[in-house]
């Protein structure tokens, strides 16, 4: 049998410590971008045929692999492709090679987007009036959205410390809105949940930091993009509540741009709605998590030192 691990490349680590080849990092984006990003909307598919919520069963009204005719489609389309594009992109730290763990990531990802998107698009058109750009203009929304989470996954996956907690900030606002989406009957939409959000912004401030204390400065720009992001579920929402037969976001999409932008820039000067206290929550569990990396990247270092002595 054919052994698909290999070393890392680092000293006397290469003894210890394997990793999987590139290769299975390709399958196994593809399936973290639908069955593990999407995995809200499977689940409703489930209690629906279970009986757990209300709804057409998809023996009845028939299978769409993304939610391209739910009434929440696009603010779900996004929050969902968004987080599995970051799960998809953080399959790239799998194998030692970073260059061919992301080639495989990104591989991987836009080949379940073609798959399940164009799948759904189908779908969408077949169910669709002649002449409706709904179906192209959703199937580009989950396209946008998962290609952000991607970079976001690699980015936190592969670049330097400084710029995880950044890249971190949009899954961080959205994340609640895809958790909730496990409550039968329950819309993918965010909701500002407190402690959803404590928690994931702690758990980016934490990952920030690698070997150095100097990298909590880092958390200086991640807070503020957070701070300014956390609009972006209330935009989301405002942009779906502006799409109707007829209206001025179907006619002009480009317009959702300006309703989106008009959300987002009041947040960077006013408080409400920021949760001051989850931020409390946050930086004490983001401290805790970077002095818990900082004290275990000193303690290998020692170990390496004695085994070179």
């Amino acid at each position: 049998m054919t052994d698909i691990t290999h070393p890392l490349p680092f000293g006397g680590m290469a003894d210890s410590e394997y990793r999987i080849s590139a290769w299975w990092v390709l399958p196994i984006s593809a399936i973290a971008w639908w069955a593990c990003g999407f995995l809200p909307w499977l689940a409703q598919l489930s209690y629906q045929v279970t009986g757990l919520s209300e709804g057409p069963t998809p023996a009845v009204a028939g299978f769409s692999p993304l939610p391209f005719t739910t009434d929440d489609a696009v603010v779900g389309l996004v929050v969902m492709a968004l987080v599995g594009g970051l799960l998809a992109g953080l399959m790239a730290r799998i194998p030692a090679s970073a260059g061919a763990g992301a080639g495989a990531a990104i591989a991987g990802t836009l080949i379940s987007m073609a798959a399940a998107g164009g799948t759904s698009w189908w779908l969408a058109v077949r169910a669709s009036v002649p002449g409706d750009a709904g179906p192209l203009a959703l199937l580009v929304v989950t396209c946008a959205a998962g290609l952000v989470g991607l970079g976001a996954g690699l980015l936190t996956a592969l670049g330097p410390a400084a710029l995880r907690g950044v890249a971190l900030a949009l899954p961080v606002v959205l994340l609640d809105g895809w958790i909730w989406g496990f409550v039968p009957g329950n819309p993918v939409s965010p909701t500002g949940t407190w402690w959803i959000f404590a928690v994931a912004l702690g758990v980016a401030f934490g990952l920030a930091v690698d070997s150095r204390p100097i990298e909590l400065l880092g958390w200086l720009p991640a807070a503020g993009v957070v701070w300014v992001l956390q609009a972006a579920g209330p935009a989301l929402l405002a942009v779906q509540e502006n799409i109707w037969p007829g209206s001025a976001l179907t006619e002009s999409p480009l317009s959702a741009v300006g309703i989106a932008w008009v959300e987002i820039s009041s947040a960077a000067i006013v408080s409400d709605g920021h949760q001051l206290g989850a931020w409390v929550v946050a930086l004490l569990l983001g401290a805790a998590i970077a002095a818990l990396r900082l004290s275990r990247e000193a303690s290998d270092e020692g170990e390496l030192s004695e085994a070179w002595a």
